[in-house]
């Protein structure tokens, strides 16, 4: 195979014009993926939302409908779960302290000054919350819902009449939280179950790409391995959280930590063939049936396939797997080495195999008193904490916003609140992107929503529409915002009615105004007032990524052993995903040098080939040809530490003489990779200065 030359490495800059910054954007307004939709979460949404609507109709007591509201709201704020096993407690901390806010904004609802105060505290509060994880996060937004769509609309402010509103929003929240303990068929694990099912899901496109030979755009932001990457590094995430004080691990739990290693393994093979091995002895039919066959694992997990579809399967593996000799062909031994690790998936899935007993190190001993729960807020109490600036942020840009809604024709004038708080994030690229999905997604939905409403004749019409509606929502929400909203809006118009039948007919047009408003604002906000932009984070994550890269470099290259390896692996897949979604996040930041973003995904993507490379010799070449790249390790390793530092004109790698054969092949081209990302580096340094 011919060998890279080191000294002419290919400078692909991606492009970072504004055609390509507004395709980013546009991009996630159009996914979807069926394998995903969250039926469990919004069976059990619905359950909340309609049974209190269809007693308060039936019963003739409107009240009741303030406890169906109270449980979708907080079921929305359950969306997300990062299997830190707090589900129970996130859905108690949603429903009081949604129930004190919406109390609190019924009272406040008086007076536009104590409004405002109050909505600054609630606002501040929402985004503190985030503190304790990215599921918390999502928690605190049906607090500051409670208080700017409930609350705060309301005319009655009386004392008695908060306490009531804000009893009904805590019963609601009661009501997810049984639903929620009754539908958790799948157990704790259940996160991990999911996840694990996504990594085999990830895992069957790649292979789908290697068996098509398709290369990934050479100016993609963020390549196809680091798709199957984050996924498995996502379900380690999970597997982690959940392993924190447990003594042992069950054996459903047991299988899928093997099944997350099986995928590992075999990403890693195919992207041995894919990177320069060849396919002549791993014909693309296989491949193809691989990709099927760890499609069908995934559909397994889902409870989507029957156990006769995976015998079948295992039947066809069986012949793949039976040679036995050794070969000095890469190819054909990569290719056996992929059907008996898929092989081993299938028998664990069905349980024809049981894995090991995987050892649970003991956890350190924890504090659980108020110092150790107040322990990550006083952290992030810094003018430098994303956390901090985010949360100040969210509470003033929501307080403007409810001082435009108190002179905002009633009773549409909480939109405008309402649209700070869920398009208002941490960064002002995300900030960006969420605007732009929440606009498309309310206008589209107005539209369905306002040519449907002359079809729905009575109240029973409407709430029919409003459960389909809302259903689909809650189907979607998970993995596309837009598509949630478009539901979310085509179902709150025939809501508003149902709710209150004399509603103005002008009230989509209201609500499109409103949202607008409400965008515009958290926009302006996101930009003006202590804006944090992910691109200023692309140094340290670069410094990282290299430093990581270095130890990786040295334990591959060395043969060093298992664990250690094992260890710098994830470390060093880890810090390169960080970097390339990093990237592809900052892209649609307003503002930003293009020439220091350009670098520094030329960068990223240099280090994405180096750790390709170093994945195809830690997999193919033994640890008997340690010795013959011992000069080639200490060079490569000395080039990387020296490019982790501050240092700029970083020298050329003087490799010396490289080993025939794959070998050789493959560290051509890592020299050519750090070449290449010297030159990115130097491109970065001569720009700074």
């Amino acid at each position: 195979m011919p060998r890279p030359d080191p000294s002419s490495a290919p400078e692909i800059t991606p492009d970072f014009g504004w055609p390509r910054r507004a395709r980013l954007l546009f991009a996630d307004l159009f996914v979807f993926d069926p394998q995903r939709l969250a039926w469990r979460l919004a069976i059990r949404t619905m359950i909340g939302l309609i049974i209190p609507l269809e007693l308060a109709h039936l019963l003739a007591l409107p009240a009741l409908s303030w406890a169906g509201i109270g449980a979708y709201l907080v079921a929305i704020g359950d969306s997300t779960d990062d299997g830190d096993r707090r589900q129970t407690l996130r859905l108690v901390v949603g429903s009081v302290l949604g129930g004190l806010a919406l109390a609190s904004g019924v009272l406040a609802g008086a007076a536009l000054v104590l409004a405002v105060i109050l909505m600054i505290f609630w606002g501040a509060l929402a985004g503190l919350i985030g503190v304790y994880g990215n599921a918390f996060a999502t928690m605190g937004l049906p607090v500051a819902w409670a208080y700017v769509e409930l609350g705060l609309p309301v005319h009655d402010h009386s004392l008695a009449s908060a306490a009531r509103l804000g009893a009904l929003f805590t019963l609601g929240g009661a009501i997810t939280l049984l639903s929620t303990v009754l539908f958790r068929i799948a157990g704790p694990y259940a996160p991990l179950k999911r996840q694990t099912e996504a990594c085999f899901r990830v895992l069957a496109s790649y292979l789908d790409r290697v068996a098509a030979g398709r290369e990934d755009d050479p100016r993609a932001l963020v390549s196809s391995e680091t798709n199957v990457r984050a996924a498995i590094a996502e379900a380690r995430r999970i597997a982690g959280a959940l392993r924190r004080g447990q003594h042992g691990w069950s054996l459903v739990a047991q299988r899928l930590l093997v099944l997350i290693e099986i995928a590992e393994r075999l990403f890693a093979r195919a992207a041995l063939l894919r990177e320069g091995a060849g396919l002549a002895s791993a014909p693309p039919s296989s491949l193809a049936f691989f990709a099927d066959t760890a499609r069908q694992v995934a559909d397994a997990l889902a409870a989507r396939v029957n156990a006769q579809t995976l015998r079948v399967a295992l039947a066809r593996l069986e012949p793949m797997t039976a040679h036995g000799e050794e070969t000095a062909d890469i190819a054909r031994q990569t290719h056996e080495g992929m059907a008996i690790a898929l092989a081993h998936a299938i028998r664990i899935t069905l349980g024809d195999e049981m894995p090991e007993p995987v050892p649970v190190p003991p956890s350190p001993s924890e504090t659980h008193g108020l110092s150790a729960w107040l322990a990550p807020l006083t952290q992030c109490l810094d003018p430098e904490s994303v956390v901090a600036r985010h949360a100040l942020r969210f509470g003033i840009v929501a307080a403007i916003a409810v001082i435009i809604f108190w002179f905002f024709p009633s009773p549409f004038g909480y939109w405008i609140p309402l649209t700070v708080t869920v398009v208002l994030k941490p960064y002002a690229g995300a900030t960006l992107a969420r605007t732009v999905q929440r606009i498309f997604g309310t206008g589209a939905g107005i539209l369905v929503s306002a040519a449907l409403m002359p079809f729905l004749a009575g109240p029973q019409a409407e709430l029919a529409a409003v459960f389909i509606f809302f259903f689909c929502m809650m189907l979607v929400l998970p993995f596309n915002y837009s598509l949630a909203i478009f539901f979310l809006s085509a179902g709150l118009i025939p809501f508003e009615h149902f709710l209150s039948p004399g509603v103005a007919r002008n009230v989509a047009l209201m609500r499109l105004a409103g949202t607008s408003i409400g965008a515009v604002l958290a926009i302006v906000g996101g930009h003006l007032l202590w804006p944090s932009f992910e691109r200023k984070t692309l140094p340290f994550l670069l410094k990282s990524s290299i430093a990581s890269m270095a130890v990786y470099t040295d334990r591959v290259l060395a043969k060093s052993d298992q664990a250690s390896y094992v260890e710098a692996h994830r470390l060093a897949g880890r810090d390169t995903t960080n970097l390339q979604a990093a990237v592809q996040r900052s892209a649609s930041e307003i503002g930003g040098d293009a020439e220091m973003m350009a670098a520094s995904a030329l960068a990223a993507s240099a280090l994405q080939r180096l750790f390709i490379s170093l994945n195809a010799v830690a997999t193919a070449v033994p640890a008997s040809a340690a010795p013959a790249m011992e000069g080639f390790r200490k060079a490569l390793v000395a080039t990387l530490r020296n490019l982790a530092g501050d240092g700029g004109g970083f020298p050329a790698l003087c490799a010396g003489a490289l080993p025939s054969g794959f070998l050789g092949y493959e560290l051509s081209r890592m020299v050519s990779e750090v070449t290449l990302l010297r030159t990115a580096l130097d491109r970065l340094a001569n720009h700074r200065g």
